[in-house]
C-alpha cells in the first residue's frame, strides 16, 4: 500500500508474485509494483527494467526541472526573455503537451504561473496577500499564448520579459508515460507506476483482477483511514490535485497553491480534484484544471471528453461531498 500526500492510497494486489522498487526523482519517490513479463526471470532482470524506467524519469527530470540550474529549462528561464533559446526534443514535448492542455481547458491550465507562484510567497514559502495592482502587473508575464515555440528552429522565447515556466503541473505525469513506454517495449504487461505525490499510471491490471484498486482519502486530513471512494484503473491514469499541504493562512483564511491563471489569484471552491485519463500528462494537467474549473466546469469538459473521468470532493457544510462524473 502506498499512500499519495494529495490524496490517494493504491492497494496492493491479491496475486502476491510482483516486485516492488523505488527511486527518488522530481523530489519524491516514485514507486513501481511490476510483475515480470515471464515467469522464470531472475530478479536482477527485473531489477534492470526497474532501472531503465527510473532513467527515462531522470532525463526527463534533467531537462524540464526549473530546480536544477543546468536544466534546459533553467536556462529557457532566464535568457528567454531576451533572445530564442534552443531546446532539445524533451523540453519540446513538455511544451507541446502543455500547450495542447492550455487550449483544451481554455486556460485553466498554464505552465507559465510562475510569476504568480513567485509573488503570492510560494517559491519562498513565505506566504503573502499582494495587492490588485500587482496580480494585475504579476498577470502580464502569465500566459501560455505569451510563449513563442519554433518547432522547426527548436527554439521558445517569451513574448513579455519576466515570464517563466513551470511544469510542476505536468511533469509527473509526462515522466510516468516515459517510464511506461520504457517498460511495454520490455514486453512489460502489467505494473503501477506512482509518482508518490500525486498521480500514477497503470499497465494493464493485476492477473485475474479487473483493475489496480486505487482509494481516495479525505482532504480533511490525511488519515490513511479515511476513504471516501474507490475506483479501479486499467490502461490509464490517475491523479489528484488538493491544497491540504501547500498553503498558507492569513486573517482565518487558507490560501492555496493552486492558481487560476486568468484571475492571478489562487482557487476556491474545491477541496480535491481527482482525473482519469488515458495518459499520465493528461490526468496530471487535468486533475489541477478540474481544481480550477469547479464542478460544472469539469462536467462541461467530461461530456466532450468521454474517455476522462473526475471525482471532485466539495465541502457542504463541513462535510465532504464527493461529486462523481463519468464514473
Amino acid at each position: 500500500m502506498a499512500k499519495g500526500e494529495d490524496g490517494f492510497i493504491t492497494q496492493a494486489p491479491k496475486d502476491q508474485r510482483f516486485a516492488t522498487i523505488t527511486h527518488e526523482a522530481m523530489g519524491s519517490p516514485f514507486e513501481l509494483i511490476l510483475y515480470p513479463p515471464t515467469a522464470d526471470m531472475q530478479s536482477e532482470e527485473v531489477a534492470h527494467l526497474a532501472e531503465s524506467s527510473f532513467a527515462a524519469i531522470d532525463l526527463l527530470d534533467a531537462r524540464i526541472s526549473n530546480w536544477k540550474q543546468d536544466s534546459q529549462l533553467s536556462k529557457v528561464n532566464r535568457e528567454a526573455g531576451d533572445h530564442p533559446v534552443e531546446i532539445g526534443g524533451e523540453l519540446m514535448q513538455a511544451l507541446q503537451r502543455s500547450q495542447e492542455a492550455f487550449q483544451q481547458t481554455h486556460g485553466a491550465f498554464d505552465v507559465t504561473v510562475g510569476p504568480l507562484l513567485q509573488l503570492w510567497g510560494f517559491y519562498r514559502k513565505e506566504g503573502r496577500l499582494p495587492k490588485d495592482d500587482e496580480i494585475k502587473v504579476a498577470l502580464e508575464k502569465v500566459g501560455f499564448d505569451k510563449l513563442i515555440i519554433r518547432e522547426d528552429a527548436k527554439t521558445v522565447q517569451f513574448k513579455t520579459p519576466g515570464m517563466s515556466v513551470d511544469f510542476g503541473g505536468i511533469g509527473k505525469g509526462l515522466a510516468l508515460d516515459w517510464a511506461a513506454q520504457s517498460l511495454r517495449d520490455a514486453g512489460v504487461k502489467s505494473a503501477l507506476l506512482n509518482a508518490g505525490s500525486s498521480s500514477l499510471l497503470a499497465i494493464s491490471s493485476p492477473p485475474g483482477e479487473p483493475g489496480w484498486k486505487v482509494a481516495i482519502r479525505s482532504p480533511y486530513n490525511s488519515n490513511s483511514a479515511e476513504r471516501i471512494a474507490e475506483v479501479v484503473i486499467s490502461n490509464e491514469s490517475l491523479s489528484t490535485s488538493s491544497v491540504s499541504e501547500k498553503f498558507f493562512v492569513l486573517e482565518g483564511k487558507k490560501y492555496g497553491h493552486i492558481f487560476d491563471p486568468r484571475t492571478g489569484k489562487p482557487s476556491e471552491g474545491v477541496l480535491s480534484a481527482t482525473s482519469i485519463a488515458p495518459t499520465g500528462a493528461l490526468s496530471d494537467v487535468l486533475s489541477t484544471a478540474f481544481f480550477v474549473l469547479g464542478v460544472e466546469g469539469t462536467r462541461a469538459f467530461c461530456r466532450e471528453h468521454p474517455e476522462v473521468r473526475a471525482l471532485l470532493v466539495v465541502d457542504e457544510a463541513g462535510t465532504p461531498k464527493v461529486i462523481r462524473i463519468n464514473l
